[in-house]
């Protein structure tokens, strides 16, 4: 009888873990969520697309920007990275590190073509609640 009563017990258990709401986009019972909000771009999002449009061989554009974290929780964004096939064009100032609930924290990305051309890449922030990277699309065009 008692070996029924644990297993009851352990169904019930493992039933109401199975059963924990967890958000899309989000990881476990962390409610961090990081949002990226560019200027005069409308609301933060998860996913958003900047165009630097032309710029000359040999200059430099920049977008300064904000990260938020829009959930309850720390959150702690523990890679930035750019992920493009054109090496050097485009990289990012600000680090890694915990952003409080509701704090905003200030990024920049810089694109600095030394090829004439179309250049595209992803700006990538990996964190601990969100189950897929944020993301910026990033494109750009070097004219001579």
């Amino acid at each position: 009888m008692k070996t029924t009563h644990l297993i009851s017990l352990f169904v019930v258990l493992s039933f109401t873990l199975a059963c924990e709401r967890v958000e899309p986009g989000v990881q476990g019972t962390n409610r961090g969520e990081l949002k990226i909000s560019l200027p005069d771009a409308g609301a933060p999002a998860f996913e958003t697309t900047h165009a630097f449009g032309d710029v000359k061989k040999g200059e430099q554009a920049r977008l300064t920007f904000e990260v938020v974290n829009t959930g309850q929780d720390a959150l702690d964004i523990r890679v930035i990275k750019v992920e493009t096939e054109d090496t050097g064009a485009f990289f990012v100032q600000g680090g890694t590190g915990s952003v409080a609930p509701q704090v905003r924290r200030t990024f920049s990305v810089t694109f600095a073509p030394v090829r004439t051309g179309a250049h595209t890449g992803n700006l990538i922030f990996e964190t601990n609640a969100n189950a897929q990277p944020a993301r910026i699309v990033l494109n750009g065009n070097s004219i001579p």
